[in-house]
């Protein structure tokens, strides 16, 4: 399976690479006010308004501020983006090591000397943001 690794705090986590649109670096942040822990707020991806999400706040490692990259998803329904410290690679993984231990962790994998959880980034968000579209 061809994933993207993106480090977060001192916590590394893979995205499925079949849903990664791009990588953003320094993306143009608008923040929103009131706007809940874990959102960061929205970038502009070609005209299109993108939430920007929190991936510290969605994997439970401690916030982000000001992170340098941005990880361009296609969701279910509509894109989304979400934090990276350091520019993300592109890493094959086999077999898990482990399971997940909560909603959308996929599986931990073994990547040199890291270990790897595989997320779902939509079953995170829809577990611990309250995300509502305007209307």
């Amino acid at each position: 399976m061809r994933v993207l690794v993106v480090a977060v705090n001192s916590a590394h986590f893979a995205l499925a690479m079949d849903k990664v649109h791009q990588v953003m670096r320094r993306p143009i942040v608008t923040r929103v006010p009131l706007a809940p822990p874990g959102l960061l707020g929205i970038v502009n991806v070609r005209g299109e308004v993108v939430p920007f999400l929190d991936t510290g706040v969605l994997t439970e490692t401690g916030s982000l501020t000001d992170p340098p990259f941005a990880v361009l998803l296609q969701g279910a329904q509509e894109m989304l983006a979400v934090a990276a410290e350091q520019l993300p690679v592109q890493a094959d993984f086999d077999s898990p090591v482990g399971p997940g231990t909560k909603p959308g962790e996929l599986g931990l994998y073994s990547q040199g000397a890291h270990l790897v959880m595989l997320i779902d980034v939509e079953a995170l968000a829809n577990g611990r943001l309250e995300l509502k579209r305007a209307s």
